[in-house]
């Protein structure tokens, strides 16, 4: 039986598309190569593993990029969060459904130390029963350590957990140690309930 709802964050309680975010900081071409050298790198994982904040980042990229690239690269990283990251206003009332339905709700997320900065700008995450950032483990999903350590830290059974993330590899590396999920990077609630319910969710 599923007693408690695990959601990632970003792309699930919190809008988070580096694509748009990008193209909106640079050229087409500038864009592609901000990409190519932040995430396609690896550059980027350094801030979920907690191993590099966003100046660090900042000032790594800029070793790699044009000149010309460097202000705007600066300006998008420091305003990612207050900006680019907007809550899914939709997601705090549905978070606020599972928790009325009787269900305890958890985050495990691959993120940054910053989520504790921002924590009372995103409403959904106060209605958390448990919150796991990978930053606090050194490890990002979808390693099975980390989903490991959500079990472990809020003595959970993941037979009895339900996982929601926007991304496919991290419901099936969810999956691999026992936690049943739905991918949400299609944002559609209705498609999610379904989900839940023929897991015997009852939303």
């Amino acid at each position: 039986m599923i007693k408690n709802i695990i959601f990632d964050m970003g792309g699930v309680l919190i809008d988070f598309d580096p694509h748009k975010t990008l193209r909106k900081a640079f050229s087409e071409e500038d864009a592609v190569l901000a990409q190519q050298v932040l995430f396609e790198s690896g550059l980027w994982n350094n801030i979920d593993l907690g191993t590099m904040r966003f100046p660090d980042i900042a000032e790594q990229a800029c070793r790699h990029l044009p000149a010309r690239m460097h202000a705007p690269l600066r300006d998008m990283l420091r305003r990612w969060w207050d900006v680019e990251m907007p809550p899914l206003p939709y997601m705090e009332d549905f978070v606020r459904e599972v928790r009325d339905a009787g269900y305890r709700t958890y985050l495990c997320s691959n993120t940054s130390d910053e989520i504790y900065d921002y924590f009372d700008a995103i409403p959904a995450l106060k209605l958390m029963d448990g919150i796991l950032a990978s930053c606090d483990y050194g490890v990002t999903k979808p390693d099975a350590r980390l989903y490991e350590a959500l079990y472990a830290r809020f003595d959970l059974l993941p037979q009895e957990c339900f996982f929601i993330d926007d991304m496919m590899r991290n419901i099936e590396g969810a999956r691999k140690t026992g936690m049943i999920g739905h991918c949400f990077a299609d944002k559609d609630v209705g498609k999610l309930k379904a989900a839940m319910r023929a897991c015997g969710v009852r939303i």
